[in-house]
């Protein structure tokens, strides 16, 4: 581990494996723009973290992730709470993280920025125990992140898009109560989202207002449909305009409890919890995070 520089944590299993093969092509855009790096592989679930925390321990000036926005999810618990700054270089299948705060999808580009951008503080979310730089979501969206994660063949936006609509058809509605900052709400739904930015589920639109930085999460409530209706809303999830719908409401806040009536899948920047869980607590940590 270097006692200075850039430490490089590659998850070769991102986008299905195909991270692992761009291994050549990441360090010569590294090369190209001039960072002196270390690179490791890592080799389990939860080995991203660690590796970030031992970076911390070394003095390491820069962590970069190399992966999807569950590397990035890995590899920011180890940063959150220090001044080392997390850099991204996106070669996984959603990269939601990636839109929220512009960076290039090109490696090349990408690269050059770790060497010229100065980091800023951004926003982190908080559940169980464990952060999210993005989204969470609870219901729908987190059988999708599980029926995505089952699938062999498809990846990226259209591995998502399938698994949404596998879940039009099978989706069951839930119910349940809010308690926010102040305010309540109780209703029948598909999905509630707590959003640290505006994407989720590899490019879906959900919370266009929300922002890393903006000291609020987001939170989103998409109503029950029937079925049929369900096809027809989907598109508008693309673009954010199905916020303008009835049966969907928008609300802000820094702290929320929501319970279910029954356990649901959970994703946190699409990673899921171990088990589907019917009650959490999630609350923002502002400026916990130091990113380029």
């Amino acid at each position: 581990m270097p006692a200075t520089g850039c430490l490089v944590i590659l998850n070769p299993t991102a986008d299905r494996g195909e991270a692992g093969r761009r291994e050549p092509e990441l360090r010569a855009a590294l090369e190209e723009a001039g960072l002196a790096f270390e690179l490791v592989r890592t080799e389990a679930p939860g080995h991203a973290s660690e590796l970030a925390r031992e970076a911390v321990r070394a003095g390491v000036a820069l962590v970069v992730a190399a992966g999807g926005d569950g590397t990035v999810n890995e590899v920011a618990q180890g940063l959150v709470g220090t001044e080392v700054p997390l850099g991204i270089l996106p070669i996984g299948s959603g990269n939601d993280y990636v839109r929220a705060l512009g960076i290039p999808r090109d490696l090349r580009a990408a690269a050059r920025r770790l060497k010229s951008q100065p980091p800023r503080r951004v926003d982190v979310g908080l559940v169980e125990g464990r952060y999210y730089v993005s989204s969470l979501g609870m219901g729908i969206d987190g059988q999708i992140a599980r029926d995505f994660r089952q699938m062999r063949f498809l990846k990226g936006e259209a591995g998502f898009l399938a698994a949404a609509l596998l879940e039009i058809v099978r989706f069951r509605s839930f119910r349940a109560e809010v308690e926010a900052d102040g305010w309540k709400f109780s209703g029948w739904l598909l999905s509630t989202a707590a959003m640290n930015g505006p994407y989720a589920g590899g490019g879906f639109y959900l919370a266009p207002q929300a922002r890393p930085d903006d000291g609020q999460l987001d939170l989103v409530f998409i109503g029950n449909y029937p079925r049929v209706v369900r096809f027809a809303v989907l598109p508008k999830t693309r673009d954010g305009s199905y916020l303008s719908l009835c049966r969907m409401q928008h609300r802000r806040a820094q702290k929320a409890r929501i319970e279910a009536d029954r356990p649901l899948p959970v994703h946190m920047d699409g990673e899921l919890l171990p088990e589907p869980i019917s009650s959490l607590a999630v609350e923002l940590r502002s400026q916990a995070l130091l990113v380029i």
